[in-house]
């Protein structure tokens, strides 16, 4: 699946397979059309499989090659068959991307204990169970020409992981959780030629923030145009991102070559020259 402004100097993932989580809206889905569009294979990995098999007929109709599967990252026998079926059908995993996540606002300390273990289910759990897996595969594998790596793991994380936000402190601790696991993951594999980079996106209009937009107008006693002018001017750009600009970056860090990007957080605001 190529696109017809490809030239010179375009990032491209010929020849390599990504697997998303989270993989059918928003973020995740802008990220496999992008991949698919580098020509990389594609596994959509999501509970929604309505919508992960939309995607995967999107790419199959531009001349892709892509796979979705029904997933619960928080399943370890779920996301074991994942794997399975992602190698059974194309043989190797150069890209992860850990983009599912959940948000739920309550204030706190109201959150209860149940609905803080969910949140750390999806989005800490989540991850560890899928970087395992895509680890010892990437182990087995020869290092990708194009790349020099094994494979690539991009954490999709969020600013909220460094501030306080009482509205969502589930969901920030969590990302600050996975932060660290990403460092430590980071250590660990880079001896396998194996880079973990974390993405913080800006503020994006997607399916994430217009579920939560109205629970936040709710518990704030406000309207929800003043949050989003609120939040809007705090952006560097004074505007809100598209999932296209997140997965944008997501492309940059699985197009690097070598082991540069490893351990760090890169922002999809941040303006990065080509490669």
């Amino acid at each position: 699946m190529q696109d017809e402004h490809d030239g010179p100097g375009v990032r491209r993932l010929d020849g390599q397979v990504a697997l998303i989580t989270g993989g059918s809206q928003g973020i995740g889905r802008a990220i496999a059309l992008t991949f698919a569009r580098a020509g990389a294979q594609i596994v959509i990995a999501d509970l929604r499989f309505d919508l992960a098999t939309e995607v995967e007929r999107m790419i199959g109709a531009a001349g892709g090659a892509a796979l979705a599967c029904e997933t619960d990252v928080t399943d370890p026998a779920g996301v074991t068959e994942l794997f399975a079926r992602a190698v059974d059908r194309f043989s190797r995993i150069d890209v992860l991307v850990n983009n599912a996540g959940i948000c739920p606002v309550t204030p706190f300390p109201e959150l209860d204990l149940a609905a803080w273990r969910r949140v750390f289910a999806v989005n800490v759990e989540g991850p560890l169970l899928t970087t395992r897996q895509a680890a010892a595969i990437m182990v087995r594998q020869e290092r990708h020409p194009a790349t020099g790596c094994r494979g690539k793991v991009i954490n999709v994380s969020s600013p909220a992981a460094e501030v306080g936000r009482p509205l969502v402190a589930a969901y920030g601790a969590s990302k600050a959780a996975l932060n660290h696991l990403s460092k430590t993951s980071a250590l660990v594999l880079a001896e396998q030629s194996i880079a973990i980079t974390v993405l913080y996106p800006g503020s994006v209009m997607g399916p994430l923030w217009e579920a939560m937009l109205p629970d936040l107008a709710a518990q704030e006693g406000r309207d929800a145009d003043q949050i989003l002018a609120e939040r809007q001017s705090e952006t560097p750009s004074g505007r809100f991102q598209a999932p296209e600009d997140v997965a944008a970056m997501a492309l940059y860090i699985a197009a690097t070559p070598g082991m540069v990007l490893n351990g760090r957080i890169v922002w999809s605001e941040a303006h990065v020259a080509p490669l």
